[in-house]
């Protein structure tokens, strides 16, 4: 997966930092909106500069998103100036001929719109260097099915062509509604890695925050999965759990080959957790999002750690060390997967 963050001149102040903590995380891709408010050649040419220039400050590609009232603010030669500037690709959405189009393309790389545009729009394209960038939807209850996603990374693949599509974010959100940019409408609210998950499991390969800022955290998280392939889950530790327990969680493991239904086995537990002080007593409740342990009485399953997916009845054989709330809410199908690392970080709380 490339990550990559966005930009836009109503909050162009935040540009910078967005960049600088997208390329810390290890995106490599920038996306902006060239549909400028501007009324004159100069004052377009002056805002898309700024953009770009602060993009390629932090090591990030630039796509620009193009309009075509963006060619004439921009004046003569629009697409040789946005390559002058450091333009990578310009996506283009909608009012072009199929001929302005591969004009546009003779100039500059493109990229096309996934979310609505099927095989015969973009077969005029076959031979032309595209991608597939879907669209982001402000306003709630407008944004796609997660299929409809899975659907247009079965076209692009006819082509052999690149799939993007965005992300909300979880801290600024850009106006005027505030109500997160995501391309997939179930994504709207949920944490942006497990958003990032998600498209990947249908199959994108580029993957964009659209708003214009994200919590520290969450770069963090995007971070560790886009630098490391590692998952890291967070959550709340049991009463009383050891801290050698709570270290001992946090190593990298995955889940066994052989996927268990109701729960993800780590599994290089046992030989990691047997030799640890773990809970004496077991039989607590198991809802889903609890992180357990079998103990001593488990026999040779004992120091088994598995994250529960599902409702489970107590067992007097097993404790449970933590809730990750994440399990509760959100889309699992990449976390199940035996090539996946996770990292579970429970904290003590101290309420």
């Amino acid at each position: 997966m490339r990550l990559g963050a966005s930009a836009y001149l109503a909050h162009a102040s935040l540009a910078g930092r967005t960049f600088s903590a997208a390329a810390e995380a290890g995106a490599t891709l920038a996306f902006t909106s060239l549909h400028i408010p501007e009324d004159s050649a100069a004052g377009a040419r002056a805002a898309a500069t700024a953009i770009v220039s602060a993009a390629a400050s932090s090591g990030l590609s630039v796509v620009a998103d193009v309009s075509p009232n963006t060619a004439r603010l921009l004046g003569d030669s629009p697409w040789e100036f946005l390559r002058s500037i450091g333009v990578a690709r310009v996506r283009i959405d909608f009012g072009f001929s199929v001929a302005e189009i591969r004009s546009i393309a003779s100039v500059l790389p493109i990229a096309l719109n996934a979310s609505t545009l099927r095989a015969d729009d973009l077969a005029p394209f076959a031979d032309l260097d595209v991608e597939l960038i879907h669209n982001f939807y402000p306003r709630e209850w407008t944004g796609l099915a997660l299929a409809s996603v899975t659907s247009s990374v079965s076209v692009a693949r006819q082509f052999g062509w690149r799939v993007g599509a965005f992300i909300a974010g979880d801290s600024v959100r850009r106006g005027p509604l505030g109500e997160g940019l995501p391309t997939v409408e179930e994504h709207r609210n949920s944490p942006p890695l497990f958003q990032a998950l998600s498209l990947v499991d249908a199959g994108v390969d580029d993957v964009y925050v659209g708003d214009p800022a994200l919590t520290h955290h969450s770069w963090s998280r995007l971070g560790s999965f886009v630098r490391e392939d590692l998952v890291v889950l967070d959550g709340v530790a049991a009463p009383g759990v050891h801290p050698a327990v709570i270290d001992a969680l946090a190593i990298p493991d995955r889940n066994r080959p052989d996927a268990a239904e109701a729960m993800i086995r780590l599994e290089h537990s046992r030989e990691r957790f047997a030799g640890l002080p773990l809970p004496e007593v077991g039989g607590q409740p198991r809802p889903a999002g609890s992180v357990t342990v079998q103990l001593a009485s488990a026999g040779r399953y004992c120091g088994e750690v598995a994250l529960v997916l599902r409702d489970l009845p107590p067992d007097r054989r097993v404790a449970q060390l933590g809730r990750l709330p994440s399990l509760l809410t959100e889309r699992t199908d990449s976390l199940k997967s035996a090539n996946q690392a996770l990292s579970i970080r429970i904290a003590t709380n101290r309420n």
